[in-house]
């Protein structure tokens, strides 16, 4: 590597101190306070950034998505990104290697589920802080999380944003205003489009019913509301759900 293996004992509080590291996954955890932007930035490895506790938003060229506690994001090698904190925020993240054989199926960006066992593996390597030379328990740590990530069921939770400007403008009046009762044929006039082709174009670009994807914002921003500490009632009425109740079965088959 030519570097001494002083060098690398200790990585600093830094995301980017870490991406120099030896290991072909390093472990990095850090508290972040309510607000708080990681403004877009991209990194040389493959990362998952997974939620312990708060509410993050992530946002890429092409998607938006909600991070809650129990799910992560796999953002690929080079990918630009940017994070926004909701509440405060526990996070743990996953930096792998790109060029591991194995790390192919990171290079495709996707909200994933956090097993309970994937949880455990992930804090204890990062309560490891790295060591290096690494001793054989950290290396099997790691092996077992690559293993386990790969296998990680995507999250029902991804909202695909489209590239087309037209639904875009659609997109962002809805983002704007979650609960708007405007009808699928609103939104494809405010498109320029019919409603058929509306349907069919919005589907080519997100994989996605409009309708699907609008109830996915809602649970997004439902998730929003109730990591900020605002009360649940509140919520419902402001997405425009009857009660409480209501919206909270609406996120339980969301999640």
């Amino acid at each position: 590597m030519g570097q001494s293996d002083d060098q690398f004992q200790l990585p600093g509080s830094s995301a980017d101190r870490v991406q120099s590291l030896p290991h072909d996954v390093v472990g990095y955890a850090r508290d972040y306070r309510d607000g708080y932007v990681s403004v877009r930035h991209r990194h040389p490895r493959h990362q998952l950034i997974y939620a312990i506790s708060g509410l993050m938003m992530a946002e890429t060229d092409a998607m938006s998505h909600a991070i809650p506690p129990g799910y992560g994001l796999i953002v690929p090698a080079q990918q630009p990104h940017e994070i926004r904190m909701i509440g405060a925020v526990r996070l743990q993240s996953l930096y792998v290697r790109a060029g591991l054989p194995r790390a192919d199926a990171l290079a495709r960006c996707r909200l994933v589920t956090i097993s309970p066992l994937l949880a455990q593996l992930i804090a204890a390597l990062c309560e490891m802080a790295n060591p290096w030379p690494m001793p054989p328990r950290a290396l099997h740590l790691s092996q077992l999380i690559l293993i386990e990530l790969l296998a990680a069921p995507v999250s029902p939770l991804a909202l695909p944003y489209p590239t087309d400007p037209r639904l875009r403008r659609v997109c962002d009046g809805l983002i704007a205003t979650p609960a708007s009762p405007r009808s699928l044929d609103d939104w494809a006039a405010e498109a320029g489009m019919s409603r058929r082709t509306f349907s069919r174009h919005f589907q080519l670009e997100t994989g996605l019913s409009f309708g699907k994807w609008a109830q996915r914002l809602r649970c997004q921003a439902a998730l929003r509301g109730l990591a900020k500490g605002r009360p649940a009632a509140r919520v419902a009425r402001e997405l425009g759900y009857a009660n409480a109740y209501t919206m909270a079965a609406m996120m339980r088959r969301m999640t």
